[in-house]
């Protein structure tokens, strides 16, 4: 493990407030990550991913954005990454959000909005590649980063999981984009898991107070992606989706959803996932840390068996499997997936006007659409 009273490891080791205190150079590839000290563990496999890819001819500087990450967890990632073309630091977003209280609901949380504060926290940084932290790297990342993004905010993949519910499985997403994100086009929604972030454009264009007020105006759908959706409105590169190829959630997405999609997002959600350069595992549930018989999970396991955190992943599998909490969850989100889905489904079938009113009847009562 690195020695923290040594000037540069101690600048690496901590939770800083500003980038020079981290006291990395950006001279190469730039990666941005978000998490809090719950979720630290995915994110330390999401690392372990990206590490085993990379390049001995470049560098890579990974931005760890994050309020409450513990000097533990902090020791134990860097001290298990002792490599000599990366960096790994920790940087604070308070200096940006200045106590700024983001909305979220469901199973998101308050650091995906960390991304939109990206250009302002790193005010030097021309570009960098934004990843989430529930989803597992394949190839060298340096490959997505050098993609050219001039004249745009950023890169990013459609999202054939919105367009497919917009298209029948879900009949209020058309008119949310439409007439609240205010898209020129809805069918150019991008999924924000993945992103090469052109930061100069960004702060170029706006400023930190636009986007807390943005965030802060109302609670969105889909959060800070819908946001960066109606800065972009449509405007963006297109990025092969095999870089943010989605799981197969609940064996519901790819046959069920997608498969409203028009043929050509079809077969390029198909020919991501023949050939994935990222693995996904975007959803509520049905993640692989807790069931590693999702689909794609094992790309995740791959990687977690060498992670930093691998004891506290199995500890928390042992749990969701055999614990009292964590078989009635189990049993709650059978009932719904494996009963009251089918159901709705055979009731209001995909398309129909009575399934939009019906999921605008649930919203009404309080639902999450998450």
């Amino acid at each position: 493990m690195p020695n923290s009273s040594n000037t540069e490891a101690g600048r690496l080791t901590q939770l800083s407030c500003t980038v020079e205190e981290m006291g990395m150079s950006f001279s190469d590839v730039v990666i941005v990550l978000a998490c809090n000290e719950y979720f630290v563990p995915y994110t330390a496999v999401t690392i372990q991913s990206i590490v085993e890819h990379m390049s001995p001819d470049r560098h890579y500087d990974i931005v760890v954005l994050t309020r409450d990450l513990s000097q533990h967890s902090i020791d134990t990632l860097v001290g298990h990454l002792p490599y000599p073309n990366m960096r790994l630091g920790f940087l604070n977003p308070e200096i940006a959000l200045h106590g700024t209280k983001l909305p979220h609901h469901g199973h998101f949380r308050p650091e995906t909005f960390f991304r939109l504060l990206a250009p302002w926290l790193l005010p030097n940084v021309r570009k960098a590649v934004y990843l989430d932290s529930d989803l597992v790297v394949l190839e060298d990342i340096a490959t997505l980063y050098d993609v050219d993004v001039d004249g745009c905010l950023l890169g990013a993949t459609r999202d054939a999981d919105t367009v497919g519910m917009m298209l029948g499985y879900d009949g209020t997403v058309g008119p949310y984009l439409k007439n609240d994100i205010k898209l020129s086009d809805p069918m150019q929604y991008f999924q924000a898991g993945v992103l090469v972030m052109n930061l100069e454009a960004f702060r170029y264009a706006f400023t930190v107070r636009d986007m807390l007020s943005l965030s802060t105006v109302r609670v969105w759908r889909w959060l800070d992606q819908d946001i960066l959706n109606m800065l972009a409105d449509g405007n963006y590169v297109r990025i092969d989706m095999r870089w943010n190829t989605l799981m197969d959630w609940k064996h519901l997405r790819r046959e069920k959803i997608i498969a409203q999609d028009p043929q050509e997002l079809r077969d390029q959600y198909e020919a991501a996932r023949a050939n994935p350069a990222i693995v996904h595992y975007a959803g509520p549930d049905d993640r692989p840390w807790d069931y590693p018989d999702c689909d794609m999970g094992d790309y995740f396991w791959e990687y977690a068996r060498r992670s930093a955190f691998v004891d506290v992943l199995n500890q928390r599998l042992d749990d969701s499997q055999n614990s009292v909490a964590g078989k009635l969850d189990r049993a709650k989100v059978s009932v719904i997936f494996k009963g009251i889905m089918p159901l709705f489904d055979k009731t209001f079938p995909p398309g129909t006007k009575r399934r939009t009113r019906a999921i605008k009847s649930y919203v009404a009562i309080g639902g999450d659409l998450g």
